[in-house]
């Protein structure tokens, strides 16, 4: 008789997590590996946004673009700099410039970039893992959208974008 009250109370407590679980469409990330360097690349400037870090070269102000990259000013005439070039690294927040070398982070890797020509960067190498103990997770979440949407994991990769998703028991909610 234990037994069979046994199956039963399992039985029923199998049946109530299902019913718990819920779809719903939403939006889920789309991740860019940390070891994926193809998007690394110089592109026509870009807009201004979530500026950070600021470095100088020479004539030119070097402007870091909060997890995209960084802008190119050229800046011979101070009274009128010209924006002109991006260097696109996605998951980027802090670089230094040696000489023509660029140290930037991914999320993750330290990369080492030759901007000899600075419309044409060149990726060189990276140190794996040097930003690792620093991944914390950050509050991303799709932005000009109200709902139920997958948490971005920063252990995952590099946050790219979002895309429309059935999502099944989604922990994150966007609601204004």
């Amino acid at each position: 008789m234990k037994k069979i009250f046994g199956i039963i109370l399992i039985a029923g407590l199998c049946s109530c997590l299902k019913e718990s679980q819920f779809e719903v469409d939403g939006k889920a990330p789309v991740y860019l590996s940390y070891e994926d360097f193809s998007t690394l690349k110089s592109i026509p400037p870009q807009p201004f946004v979530n500026a950070g870090k600021i470095v100088t070269k020479g004539n030119y102000i070097f402007i870091n673009e909060y997890l995209k990259g960084i802008h190119v000013i050229e800046n011979s005439d101070p009274s009128s700099p010209k924006n002109i070039g991006f260097i696109q690294i996605l998951g980027n927040s802090t670089f230094t410039i040696v000489e023509d070398v660029l140290y930037a982070d991914n999320g993750k890797h330290l990369l080492l970039i030759d901007m000899a020509d600075l419309s044409n960067v060149k990726f060189i190498t990276y140190i794996k893992d040097q930003y690792i103990n620093s991944l914390e997770p950050r509050d991303e979440y799709p932005k000009d959208y109200i709902g139920w949407f997958e948490c971005y994991d920063i252990q995952k990769g590099i946050l790219v974008d979002w895309q429309d998703k059935k999502l099944t028991n989604p922990a994150c909610e966007k609601k204004f």
